[in-house]
C-alpha cells in the first residue's frame, strides 16, 4: 500500500486536505468520491528513507529503463512493464516514482510526461528521448540508447571516485598523523631536548619552532582550517570563483589534460546520444548543457546554441571557445557535412573516454609515488632533527 497526498472539493466547494493509504492513484480517487470529495490532486507521499536517498544511481536508473525496453520490446503493454519494474526495484526512491509513472500513464499520460513530473529522479534528457521515440514510434530502441548511455555515464564516475580513493585515503590518514606527532608526542621529546640546555642543529630548533606553533596555536590553526574550507565553499558557489578554478584546472600540467578529456567525453556522448534518438539539435544542446559539471562548458554550449540557431556551425562555435579538443571539433565539422554527426560523436565519445582513462591511470602514476616521497621527506626531516642532537650528546659523553 502507497501513502497518497490529495487535495479535493466536495459537492459545496470546500477545500479539503489529507493523506490516506491505497493501492494506487485510481484506488484513492475512488475512495475519495465514495466520501462526497472531488480530487483535484493526489500524489504518493515520500518515506523517511526516500527523503535521505532521494538521488538514484545512474546504475539503478538505467537497469530500470533498460527492463523498461525488454519489455515493451517483448510486446508487454507499457501500464503492466511499468507495473513489474516498480515491483522489482530495490531502490525505494525509484520503486515510488515508477509507481507514480504507471498510474499517470494509466490515466491517460504520455510516458514522456509522466516522466517529467519526476525532475529529481528522472533526468529531462530522459522524458526527451522518450518523447522523441513515441513520435517516431521508436520507443524501445530510444530507451535502449538511454539505458547504454547511462551505463557509460556510471562507468565514468566509478573510475573517477575509484582512482581518487588512494590518494585521499593516504592524504587524510597521513595529515592525522602528522597532525598526532606534532601535537602531542613530539611536545615531550622536545622538552628532553631543551632540559640539556645546549645549542642545538638548526634542523632540530626549526622542528622544535614547528611543533611549538602547532601545539600551542593548534586550535587556531583549526580554526582558520575550517574558515578556508567554508569560504572556500562560498566562493565555488558563485560563477567567477567556480570559473575561475575550472580555468586553473585546465592550466595544469596533467590534470588539465585529463579534465578536458572528461568534459569533452561527457559532451559527446550526451549529445550524440541525444541526436540519434531524434532530439532536435537545439534542444540536444540544451539538454547537453544541463548535463555538463564545468561552468565554462555550460556557457560554451548554450553560447554554441544561440550560435546555431541563427545558422551557424556547431563546429566553427565549438572551436571558438578553445574549451574542446581539436580533433572533437574535426569530427563535428565531418558530421555536420555528412550528416551523421550523432554517431560521429558517439565514437568521439568512446575515444575520449579511454583516453580520459589513461589520463587518470598516468596521474596516478605520478600522484602515488609523490605522495610517498612527500611523506618520506617529512619523516626524515622529523628523524634527522631528533638524532642529530643525541649524537652530539654521544660525542660530548664520549
Amino acid at each position: 500500500m502507497t501513502v497518497f497526498r490529495y487535495r479535493a472539493y466536495n459537492a459545496s466547494g470546500k477545500e479539503f486536505s489529507g493523506e490516506l493509504e491505497a493501492g494506487a492513484r485510481r484506488e484513492a480517487a475512488e475512495r475519495l468520491r465514495q466520501e462526497g470529495l472531488f480530487a483535484s490532486d493526489i500524489s504518493a507521499k515520500e518515506s523517511a528513507k526516500a527523503f535521505f536517498s532521494r538521488t538514484v544511481s545512474d546504475s539503478a536508473l538505467s537497469s530500470s529503463v533498460r527492463q523498461l525496453s525488454t519489455l515493451l520490446n517483448a510486446g508487454t503493454p507499457l501500464y503492466e512493464a511499468l507495473s513489474i519494474i516498480a515491483l522489482e526495484t530495490e531502490n525505494q526512491v525509484l520503486a515510488g516514482a515508477l509507481t507514480d509513472v504507471r498510474e499517470k500513464v494509466g490515466e491517460g499520460s504520455s510516458l514522456s510526461r509522466a516522466l517529467s513530473a519526476h525532475p529529481k529522479i528522472f533526468p529531462e534528457f530522459l522524458g526527451r528521448v522518450a518523447e522523441a521515440g513515441e513520435e517516431s514510434g521508436t520507443l524501445e530502441e530510444a530507451l535502449v540508447r538511454v539505458a547504454e548511455y547511462l551505463d557509460s555515464k556510471a562507468r565514468f564516475r566509478e573510475k573517477v571516485a575509484s582512482a581518487m580513493i588512494y590518494p585521499a585515503v593516504m592524504t587524510v590518514v597521513g595529515s592525522a598523523v602528522l597532525f598526532f606527532l606534532f601535537a602531542y608526542v613530539l611536545p615531550r621529546i622536545t622538552q628532553v631536548f631543551e632540559d640539556t640546555q645546549r645549542a642545538l642543529p638548526l634542523v632540530t630548533r626549526a622542528l622544535f619552532f614547528i611543533v611549538d606553533a602547532v601545539s600551542g596555536y593548534w586550535h587556531v590553526m583549526l580554526a582558520l582550517l575550517v574558515a578556508a574550507f567554508f569560504g572556500g565553499r562560498r566562493i565555488l558557489k558563485t560563477e567567477n570563483g567556480r570559473e575561475a578554478l575550472e580555468r586553473f584546472i585546465l592550466k595544469l600540467p596533467v590534470a588539465g589534460g585529463a579534465y578536458r578529456r572528461f568534459q569533452a567525453a561527457s559532451f559527446s556522448a550526451t549529445l550524440g546520444n541525444l541526436l540519434l534518438t531524434g532530439v532536435p539539435i537545439i534542444k540536444a544542446l540544451d539538454l547537453a548543457s544541463k548535463v555538463m559539471s564545468a561552468s565554462i562548458y555550460k556557457k560554451a554550449i548554450q553560447k554554441a546554441m544561440v550560435e546555431v540557431s541563427e545558422g551557424a556551425g556547431l563546429s566553427k562555435s565549438l572551436r571558438a571557445s578553445g574549451l574542446f579538443p581539436a580533433m572533437l571539433t574535426q569530427m563535428t565539422s565531418t558530421g555536420e557535412k555528412s550528416g551523421e554527426l550523432g554517431k560521429l560523436l558517439v565514437k568521439a565519445a568512446s575515444y575520449y573516454e579511454r583516453e580520459f582513462d589513461s589520463s587518470v591511470a598516468r596521474a596516478m602514476a605520478l600522484l602515488e609515488p609523490g605522495l610517498i616521497l612527500a611523506m618520506g621527506l617529512i619523516v626524515g626531516f622529523i628523524v634527522l632533527a631528533i638524532l642529530l642532537p643525541i649524537f652530539e650528546l654521544n660525542q660530548v659523553v664520549g
